[in-house]
């Protein structure tokens, strides 16, 4: 196994020891999620200097840099990397529900362990592999590469716009919570503040491209990894068995979800309706929503 690999390989192992015994000593389990954005970065930035005459690995390279640092920032505007009392002091909002759900603390450390920690971990590394693979080829870059490029850059751009656009609906709706008029305003006017107070206090995003989409952070992310998963077959590879990661990869994100979404309805009444008025990633459904869309504005905003 080539070095640079190698080393990848065992900083991938040696995090699923740190994140297991992170969470079994502390309770807190999001070290997967703080290192969610930073590995593929790393992993990048290890195979590099075998691979600094591939073209292909230099630009799909840096779009996932790109990435990379754009979701680590992301994650440190939540919180996810404050200390408090020499420990991290947040945590996913999963991990809690989890616990709940999982309430014997032995099976669940072996939740911890085997999925959070292993699982995750493996997968991040799987998932980033093709990018290896990719560099690996001689093959030269064609009008396919390009495309694939520009299709990566796109599913960047759509994942930062989401997300900017949810940083801005939170601080609306932190904003109007804190605004001791806004519930006179909302309930009992009809001007356009009202209206835009009505719709944020229904306690999630429906701005932008969250209008058209329940997820479209997801889209992003996994659309991006999915062109990942292809860079080796245009370098003229085989796509199984390291492009099956992006497929597991989409699995996860149908749990996550679920979940997620679990979490909400039972927080916010209207979005049962949303459901079924949005789509929950593409917006391929809309044409046939239109009806419960009506039905949701009329009877949630008037």
């Amino acid at each position: 196994m080539p070095l640079s690999l190698l080393i990848t390989v065992l900083l991938t192992g040696i995090c699923v020891l740190i994140s297991f015994f992170y969470g079994l000593f502390t309770r807190n389990y999001s070290t997967v999620d703080r290192l969610w954005s930073v590995l593929p970065g790393v992993y990048v930035l290890v195979w590099l200097p075998g691979f600094i005459s591939s073209p292909r690995f230099i630009i799909a390279g840096i779009i996932v840099i790109a990435w990379s640092i754009r979701l680590t920032r992301n994650f440190a505007l939540k919180g996810g990397f404050k200390v408090e009392h020499g420990r991290f002091s947040v945590e996913d909002y999963r991990w809690e529900v989890m616990r709940e759900k999982i309430p014997e603390r032995f099976t669940f450390e072996l939740f911890n362990f085997f999925f959070i920690s292993l699982f995750q971990l493996s997968l991040i590394f799987a998932f980033s592999l093709p990018l290896y693979l990719a560099g690996s080829s001689e093959k030269p870059l064609g009008a396919g590469d390009f495309i694939l490029f520009a299709v990566h850059i796109l599913f960047l751009i759509l994942e930062t716009a989401a997300d900017e656009q949810q940083f801005a609906y939170y601080s609306k709706r932190e904003e109007i919570k804190n605004d001791s008029s806004s519930a006179d305003v909302g309930a009992g006017t009809d001007t356009e503040d009202a209206a835009l107070t009505r719709r944020v206090n229904l306690g999630f995003n429906t701005f932008g491209l969250w209008k058209f989409s329940r997820h479209p952070n997801y889209v992003g992310e996994m659309g991006g990894w999915i062109v990942v998963s292809l860079y080796p077959v245009l370098a003229g590879l085989n796509w199984f068995p390291a492009g099956l990661a992006s497929v597991i990869l989409v699995a996860l994100f149908i749990g996550s979800t679920i979940l997620a979404e679990g979490i909400t309805g039972g927080k916010y009444p209207a979005y049962s309706s949303w459901k079924k008025a949005t789509p929950p990633w593409i917006p391929f459904t809309l044409p046939f929503r239109m009806k419960a869309r009506k039905d949701f504005w009329n009877i949630h905003m008037n």
